[in-house]
């Protein structure tokens, strides 16, 4: 009988059972294969270049989901995981200068200190970013919280300092908005960020008295277990929501549960080829429960679990097998079964490891098959690159003229572009190239002609975004039809 244990789908887990268990000795057997790979690869590595080699190796080797992470690979997973870093806020692409800044985020350092999308990074702290790929400038530009770093921006012609304050950036992966009647919900993935910010657009979608919901889990290849199921758990009615189910005598099965007494949503949920994993797990509770229809294509199919476990340097894992005559290379299994602390030093790194599958609340097999939509649907197409789905409305009051910043602008250029009047980047920054897309639009729509967007070119253009998506999107336009039917 499988005892209790502790799980956070895709963290350490605290184990609480322990058998050992040993077949054949390798240990010598790879010794000697780290040493031959030493001896005959062309370039030179040392021992602990070797092992972490030998160790992703051996681990990616299961399937396309485990794998080993040395420290720094590690912390990038976590924050990329967890939906938190210790940066300024800001994402990266190349360009001839140095790199560019696609996006600030929102309440980030980087929106306080006023930079804005577009703006060139020529240098950081007098270092220049010409040539550089993005990973690399990143990683100049994070440093400890509270600490200060200088970029050399350009904006248009203009150059400058900016001094930011390192600090604590929550990267948030669901946008919402109100269309008529209907909420519509788009979650990216599901990380450490996600089941507050959905739970704080449920109380807000509630406070309105809206019913019906058009979630959006197309591209979402999934995250934290946790997360889809606290999302989960606000929308379906008591009852099953998943279960997990292990092969290693250390881990319990679990089976988690909705407790929701009244589910008043009506729900369409759009679904693609790359909807996978915990997106799956809340696709299939939401179908199995009879709440709500799926929408699209057939889901990607993975149905298994992956657990993370901080793994000993050989030099830790020798001082404790010699003093405790036990064999662990887990972090975890030495200090539950021997309450022992580990320093940072003793750790060289993380496997990731798929441990078991889920099954949905009917007790559907999801791994390798998928999830069938009740309603299928042509995928939706990007025009120009541009996803329809997370362009909003413009909400301007007054009138955007040239050289004005804001959002409305951004979504503006976004529209543009995907009906080809703009060729450039999206940058919120109402400049003259975009003033000249705006004038073509008002030309071809008999609109007065300024390249300023007063209300009627405001109005205009979220009537063509309503029509681009009606004509780029069948599954959205599916969605929302069967939600007007109630």
């Amino acid at each position: 009988m499988k005892k209790a244990a502790a799980l956070l789908v895709l963290c350490v887990m605290l184990l609480t059972s322990f058998t050992t268990s040993m077949g054949m000795d390798y240990g010598d057997y790879l010794n000697s294969a780290v040493e031959f790979m030493q001896d005959m690869y062309y370039l030179d590595m040392d021992d602990e270049e070797a092992l972490k080699t030998a160790l992703k190796g051996m681990f990616s080797g299961l399937d396309p989901y485990s794998g080993f992470y040395d420290k720094k690979e590690t912390q990038q997973l976590n924050e990329s995981l967890q939906g938190n870093f210790i940066g300024i806020g800001a994402s990266l692409e190349k360009c001839p200068e140095g790199v560019r800044i696609v996006k600030v985020y929102e309440d980030s350092p980087a929106e306080r200190a006023g930079l804005c999308d577009g703006d060139i990074i020529l240098a950081v702290d007098g270092v220049s970013t010409f040539g550089k790929e993005p990973d690399i400038v990143a990683s100049e530009i994070r440093g400890e919280e509270g600490t200060k770093v200088t970029l050399t921006i350009q904006r248009q012609s203009a150059r400058m300092d900016v001094t930011i304050q390192r600090g604590l950036v929550v990267i948030s992966p669901v946008v919402w908005r109100i269309e008529k009647d209907v909420a519509y919900i788009y979650i990216e993935s599901f990380n450490g960020n996600t089941a507050d910010k959905f739970n704080k657009a449920m109380d807000e979608i509630e406070r309105m008295g809206i019913t019906k919901i058009l979630l959006d889990l197309r591209d979402n290849s999934g995250g934290f277990v946790d997360e889809a199921v606290a999302v989960a758990r606000r929308l379906i009615p008591e009852g099953l929501i998943t279960s997990l189910d292990f092969k290693s005598e250390r881990l319990s099965d679990k089976d988690y549960y909705s407790e929701l007494k009244e589910s008043p949503w009506l729900i369409a949920v759009l679904v693609n080829e790359k909807t996978a994993s915990a997106a799956e797990i809340l696709a299939g509770a939401i179908q199995d429960a009879g709440k709500g229809v799926l929408i699209g294509q057939k889901t990607y199919g993975k149905g298994v679990v992956q657990n993370m476990f901080y793994v000993l340097t050989p030099e830790a894992y020798a001082k404790y097998s010699r003093q405790y005559g036990a064999r662990y290379i887990s972090e975890i299994e030495w200090l539950v079964y021997r309450g022992i602390f580990l320093s940072p030093d003793e750790i060289l790194g993380t496997i990731k490891i798929t441990t078991g599958h889920y099954l949905t609340r009917n007790g559907r097999e999801i791994h390798g098959v998928g999830l069938m939509p009740n309603v299928e649907a042509a995928n939706r197409t990007l025009p120009n690159g541009i996803d329809l789905m997370l362009v909003s409305g413009l909400t301007n009051d007054g009138t955007l003229t040239l050289n004005d910043y804001g959002d409305s602008v951004y979504q503006a250029e976004r529209i543009l572009r995907a009906a080809g009047y703009f060729e450039g980047i999206p940058d919120k920054r109402l400049d003259e190239e975009t003033r000249e897309a705006i004038k073509k639009f008002q030309s071809a729509n008999n609109i007065p002609v300024s390249g300023n967007i007063d209300a009627i070119t405001r109005d205009g253009l979220n009537g063509l975004l309503d029509t681009l998506r009606t004509q780029n999107d069948p599954q959205y336009v599916k969605g929302m039809e069967i939600l007007k039917l109630f």
